[in-house]
């Protein structure tokens, strides 16, 4: 599989209107900084479902890397590596994918922008001492400050100006894209869904009756429960063993947007790696494609239990789709 997919990208500064964006071999991208997500949207939005991949991205800014102490393969290894991909098929069902663009390393899009750990920082916010987390503590704040197994990312301490321009260049772009998502998600049927995807590295839980899959609603309070047994069977029909909110119960995505009494539900879905990536190499192996294709069915599953909670049923989704022919064009931009 190696080679399958576009690698890593090094590029200069996002935001910025520099035309240097290399990939990792040398090879001129063309002008595609200040790229912070992408989203695939179908032919027809469909259904309230959205799709999220906010910790797949593999774009790397040139200055970040000069700053780090930590090798590459480090920063890759806390990526959820091509899970991006394995949502490919996803937007066929009808509901748009979200993905974030820049490597986790540099900005952490599954977190609150208070989780700042104050001591990285010559001149940290006042709020950050108040906003304390376990994550925080592990060096995994929305600016994390380790890479894989505990290796330090930066050499010195960073200014707080810094993390300013991230939010603002990465940060929240994306989230306002997912917000304006699951608003027009709710605004088209009346409630919005959001899957949550991510995977975890077999260390996690390294016993040999780990799970395969974990699925996360906040011990049953961000969604209803029947998208969970629903989520939970349709992986276990397709052999995974599964396991609920242990130990992932969902990130801050799921905490701000999982608000059933509001019409909003959100699940996080944790990939066990191993099952399509060689976490050594961080390159998909031939499990890869199995996976991708049972994640493009469990969407489509999804998609349609959605539809049948919001009182859609086949010719309202045929009636809806011919009517809505362009409402894929009004917020989308196709993954690079």
């Amino acid at each position: 599989m190696v080679g399958m997919f576009p690698g890593l990208t090094i590029f200069s500064n996002p935001g910025s209107s520099d035309p240097e964006f290399r990939s990792a071999g040398g090879t001129p991208e063309g002008d595609r900084a200040g790229l912070a997500f992408s989203i695939d949207e179908p032919v027809s939005v469909v259904s309230p479902v959205v799709f999220a991949s906010p910790h797949s991205g593999r774009l790397y800014p040139k200055g970040f890397l000069e700053a780090c102490a930590a090798s590459m393969i480090d920063l890759r290894r806390i990526e959820d590596a091509y899970v991006d991909r394995l949502l490919a098929e996803v937007h066929l069902s009808g509901a748009p994918v979200i993905c974030g663009l820049v490597a986790r390393g540099f900005v952490d899009l599954n977190r609150a922008e208070s989780e700042m750990d104050p001591h990285m920082f010559d001149n940290p916010s006042p709020i950050w001492f108040s906003q304390r987390s376990p994550r925080v503590d592990a060096g995994l704040g929305c600016i994390p400050r380790v890479a894989f197994n505990g290796a330090p990312i930066y050499r010195q301490r960073l200014k707080r100006e810094e993390a300013e321009r991230r939010l603002d260049q990465v940060y929240r772009p994306y989230h306002r894209a997912l917000e304006a998502l699951l608003r027009r998600a709710q605004a088209m049927f009346g409630q919005a869904w959001l899957i949550d995807c991510h995977s975890m590295p077999a260390e996690a839980e390294p016993t040999s009756r780990s799970p395969d899959i974990v699925i996360g609603d906040r011990f049953g309070a961000s969604c209803g429960p029947g998208l969970t047994d629903l989520v939970e069977g349709l992986f276990r029909a397709r052999g995974y063993t599964t396991a609920r909110n242990t130990p992932y119960a969902g990130g801050f995505a799921t905490l701000a947007h999982g608000q059933p009494p509001q019409g909003r539900h959100a699940l996080q879905i944790e990939v066990r790696r191993r099952l399509y990536l060689d976490e050594a190499s961080v390159e998909p192996h031939d499990g890869f494609l199995a996976m991708r294709q049972h994640m493009g069915e469990i969407a489509h599953e999804i998609c349609a239990f959605a539809r049948h909670n919001v009182g859609l049923d086949a010719d309202a989704t045929k009636k809806m789709a011919a009517l809505d022919a362009s409402a894929a064009k009004s917020l989308g931009r196709k993954r690079p």
